[in-house]
């Protein structure tokens, strides 16, 4: 192991703990003490359902936070029952669940354990809890309260608007039944909410950032008409991608002249930088197929000119073809027309010669 002292005696610390639950149960005692622990209790009938199917849920809570976490033994709460004396808080029929680790992952790794169990018992951590902004410099936690209609917009599919949202800002961002819980240090948490604001704000039009030029947090980037919707895709979806890249929060300004303001909102200028390149890309990818689009066009147009004028030739032609066989059939007609009546006519004056002959010699012989 390595470190400072501090770091390496809490890490052997944790590790022992590790081992003894092979054992058995394990309660850290004096843990109201420490610094680098945070408890929240958890009902028993959602203890099972936070734990997860051999560790599943909390291991992954505890992977995404970097935090180490397990449930304290009830048995040995229920001990602590008669040592009221001794400030304990009396047993309460819920498990005691034990986050170690740095202030953020533990408060990160708390929430999540609360979104799970308000999934199970509604109302159970936010009964009561209002919209709330704290004035502390430092790492402090903010509450937003939404209706129903708001929480699945600033939700997004399987959770991607949220966390767009926490990235972009630099804070934590969880949902606890209808309530967003926002924290980080002052400038973490009012970016985040100003982002959230803006969200919710899309349901109904389109968005006008007044102190644009002010802002550290943003790149602008003009893109033109024609290519918006491109950019943009089919609900969204080209844009959602850059965003998931990219770490920012990206939208469309309403329309100034011919060209569309598209604002990449972030804390860290390389993520902007990188959102920005992939934007230009897709206006590129766009321009270009336009330009292939009119040449095919240009070509087609010609082609069909061509093709016109190979036609008209053709037809033209079969005209001129069907006017002279027309034409020498009717002079063949006429021909074969006189050759008979020629003929007919011959047949006629040898049958008149035969029978003036036939005459005569009768003649003759009579006399």
């Amino acid at each position: 192991m390595s470190g400072t002292r501090e770091e390496r005696a809490r890490a052997e610390e944790y590790l022992g703990w590790l081992f003894e639950q092979l054992k058995g149960p394990v309660y850290v005692t004096g843990w109201e003490d420490r610094d680098d622990c945070t408890c929240v209790d958890v009902p028993r009938d959602c203890v099972g359902y936070v734990t997860g199917a051999r560790r599943a849920t909390l291991g992954k809570i505890e992977e995404e936070w970097g935090t180490l976490m397990f449930f304290m033994s009830t048995n040995m709460r229920a001990r602590d029952r008669d040592r009221d004396d001794r400030g304990r808080q009396e047993f309460d029929g819920s498990e005691k669940l034990a986050i170690f680790g740095p202030r953020r992952g533990r408060r990160g790794a708390e929430l999540k354990v609360m979104s799970a169990v308000e999934t199970k018992r509604p109302g159970y951590f936010t009964r009561d809890i209002q919209m709330h902004t704290s004035e502390q410099e430092g790492f402090a936690s903010d509450t937003y309260p939404m209706d129903e209609s708001e929480l699945s917009y600033a939700l997004g599919k399987d959770g991607t608007t949220r966390r767009k949202l926490a990235r972009a800002s630099g804070c934590i961002m969880e949902y606890v039944g209808q309530v967003a819980f926002i924290c980080g240090t002052i400038e973490q948490r009012t970016r985040a909410r100003t982002y959230l604001k803006w969200l919710l704000k899309q349901r109904h039009g389109s968005v006008y950032v007044d102190d644009l030029r002010d802002r550290d947090d943003v790149t602008i980037v003009q893109v033109p008409r024609d290519a918006i919707g491109f950019v943009t895709g089919n609900r969204g979806s080209s844009l959602r991608h850059v965003e998931e890249e990219s770490g920012t929060f990206c939208f469309v300004e309403g329309g100034r002249g011919e060209s569309e303001q598209l604002l990449i909102f972030g804390h860290i200028r390389a993520d902007r930088e990188l959102a920005e390149r992939l934007v230009n890309q897709l206006v590129d990818e766009k321009m270009r197929d336009d330009e292939r689009r009119y040449d095919d066009r240009r070509r087609d147009y010609g082609r069909g000119r061509s093709f016109s004028r190979d036609r008209d030739y053709r037809r033209r032609s079969y005209s001129r073809d069907r006017d002279y066989r027309r034409r020498s059939y009717s002079r063949d007609r006429d021909y074969r027309r006189r050759s008979y009546s020629r003929g007919r006519d011959d047949s006629r004056d040898r049958g008149r010669g035969g029978r003036s002959y036939s005459r005569g010699r009768d003649y003759d012989r009579r006399r």
